[in-house]
């Protein structure tokens, strides 16, 4: 009783550690509006609509983020948003999920059998800037962490009804952590069950064969009673083991149902190696650099690239901080005096081989799985965190010597540098451009905004209203979105840079555009000639386009007037005489049949 009543002191003080770094790290986030994680900018915006349903009708890019989110993330913002913007509500949900990733790493960290290592291991989490950089924005990767750590929680426990109910989770939360600890479960079962199931099998055989008579004189000595009940409590012991992974067959259904047959074919499908051979928007220069893609070797290191002062320091001191922590562990775990239970190890003999094996899969199965370094960069921050941990608890012995209040007050200080450590990581400040965004939500629910891409994630977020294209939902590997898309980037840039007033008139006619943002700074000769206009192919297009060219239309105050100017920023006002038909989705009847109606799913 009194080492479950100190387990749970222990349990409160590291919860409580961890909150402490959250609020360091996040404090930006969390006393500014306008700070978020940036990928909220294309997967939970479109929520506020579920508070103003007057807001993003009949979007392309809204439908898109909607059917990309998971179910699990969208049941966990629905009821939220009767109470608080969901923009907002990401860095609440963000906040639960680092204290829950924190309780299972200290609970993974008692099997072991030391309490010092289980709270030395999440004072390593700490630092280890990964975590909360994936965690941050309440996303569905967001949910990676700790899905998986409560898989593994249970898993250690052999707790095999847990270990469902968490797999369960993880198909409506996250797909890919999903298919990871699918494989990690199989690859337990068979290792832990296999044998067994050979025997009870065997055993069921012989009892077949004695209650026929047909034993043959070779069969071997006649089989007693007890081996016929030992087969019949077998076979109900395998009934019970069924039972318990129904779960997971359910979250076997629901993906196939959710990523199979409730996917918008409208959308396309993924691209395939193939298709994406030669075209720079899937090269380095790309919005995502699918091919070569990264070697395996670069995956397994890279972690530490997070930990150690890399960034800052440069990759010398990456190199030289990686050898000190390699010469602790081996130091560490040859040291006969240790006293941890290494058995605590025996989840990562199925995770890692999971993840080598998904890893190299998702390489031949290209983009089937998504991209192959989610099967790598989760279980390897963790196996590394819990290494590091113990073998600093290890190296360490001398810890011991303090008093549970002075070693708590270790873990307090360790959480006010691991905040330090973590400040800003995984959030960004677009504040500057809070003018804008007032002015934008002046404007008519359904007005339809065209700009730079990159403004335009901010616009929509933070302005309410629907953009032509932005950056973040500028997806390149889902062919007919992309086709859609990638022929609005080109048009909205032949228009921006254009010399031309009819062609920006032409484009605005087409699309339906009510506004256009402009940026001063884009027309500047530095920007065209040495910045970087867009990814590729959009930056070498418009470098060539307006090469020497020093008139452009857009910026002719007599021609378009601008509406609102501030720092820099204008935005000009272009629907006066547009056709209602060309609303929303312009002429082209691609866009317009793209989204078929159909039930929305919340």
């Amino acid at each position: 009783m009194n080492q479950s009543r100190g387990h749970m002191w222990d349990a409160a003080a590291v919860l409580a550690a961890a909150l402490t770094v959250y609020l360091i790290a996040h404090w930006p986030a969390l006393t500014n509006p306008y700070v978020i994680n940036d990928d909220v900018r294309q997967q939970i915006y479109w929520m506020q609509q579920w508070r103003h349903p007057e807001l993003y009708p009949d979007d392309l890019l809204t439908e898109y983020a909607r059917n990309y989110v998971s179910w699990g993330v969208q049941a966990v913002y629905y009821p939220a948003s009767f109470f608080i913007d969901p923009v907002q509500f990401t860095k609440v949900v963000a906040g639960i999920l680092y204290l829950v990733t924190a309780g299972f790493l200290f609970g993974i960290g008692l099997r072991f059998g030391n309490r010092q290592a289980a709270i030395m291991i999440v004072c390593i989490f700490f630092f280890f800037e990964t975590f909360l950089r994936k965690i941050s924005g309440g996303l569905p990767q967001s949910f990676a962490f700790p899905l998986l750590l409560g898989y593994l929680f249970f898993l250690g426990r052999n707790n095999m009804l847990g270990c469902s109910l968490v797999i369960l989770l993880q198909s409506i939360f996250n797909p890919y952590v999903f298919i990871l600890c699918g494989a990690t479960h199989g690859i337990f079962l068979a290792c832990h069950y296999g044998p067994r199931a050979f025997m009870s099998v065997r055993h069921m055989r012989m009892a077949r064969v004695q209650d026929g008579g047909l034993a043959p004189e070779s069969a071997g000595p006649k089989i007693q009673p007890r081996t016929v009940t030992l087969a019949a409590s077998g076979s109900i012991a395998w009934g019970r083991l069924m039972a318990v992974h129904l779960p997971i067959i359910a979250g076997a259904f629901l993906m196939v149902w959710k990523y199979a047959f409730l996917q918008h074919a409208a959308f396309g499908s993924l691209l395939a190696r193939s298709a994406m051979l030669g075209k720079p928007e899937y090269g380095p220069q790309g919005r995502y650099e699918l091919i070569p893609g990264t070697r395996f070797l670069y995956e397994v290191f890279r972690p530490w690239e997070f930990f150690l002062p890399v960034h800052a320091l440069g990759s010398l001191a990456g190199c030289v901080g990686l050898a000190l922590v390699i010469l602790v562990v081996c130091w560490a775990f040859t040291r006969k005096d240790r006293q941890i239970d290494t058995s605590g190890f025996r989840i990562f003999y199925y995770l890692l081989p999971a993840s080598v094996i998904l890893y190299v899969v998702s390489q031949l199965l290209f983009m089937k799985l998504f991209v192959p370094r989610r099967y790598l960069e989760f279980s390897l921050n963790i196996f590394y965190c819990v290494v590091l941990g113990l073998a600093i608890t290890v190296a360490g012995q001398s810890i011991r010597s303090l008093g549970r209040k002075a070693f708590l007050v270790l873990v307090g200080i360790l959480a006010v540098i691991g905040g330090l450590r973590n400040y800003n990581i995984g959030i960004y400040d677009y504040s500057a451009q809070t003018p804008l965004y007032n002015f934008v939500r002046t404007t008519a629910p359904a007005s339809l905004f065209a700009g730079p891409p990159e403004l335009m994630d901010n616009s929509v977020t933070f302005g309410g209203r629907k953009a032509l294209v932005t950056y973040e939902l500028s997806h390149t590997w889902i062919d007919r979105y992309w086709e859609v898309l990638k022929k609005r980037t080109q048009d909205f840039f032949d228009a921006y840079y254009s010399d031309d007033p009819e062609t920006i008139l032409r484009f605005a006619t087409n699309y339906g555009v009510d506004y256009l943002v402009v940026r001063e700074d884009d027309f500047s000769p530095e920007h065209l000639t040495k910045g970087r206009v867009y990814f590729e192919p959009f930056d070498s297009q418009v470098k060539n386009a307006v090469k020497g060219r020093t008139h452009f239309a857009i910026m002719d105050r007599n021609a378009f007037p601008p509406v609102y100017q501030n720092e820099g920023i204008r935005v000009i006002k272009l629907n006066g005489s547009l056709s209602v038909n060309h609303r929303h989705y312009g002429s082209s009847t691609l866009c317009r049949d793209l989204l078929p109606k159909s039930p929305r799913v919340t």
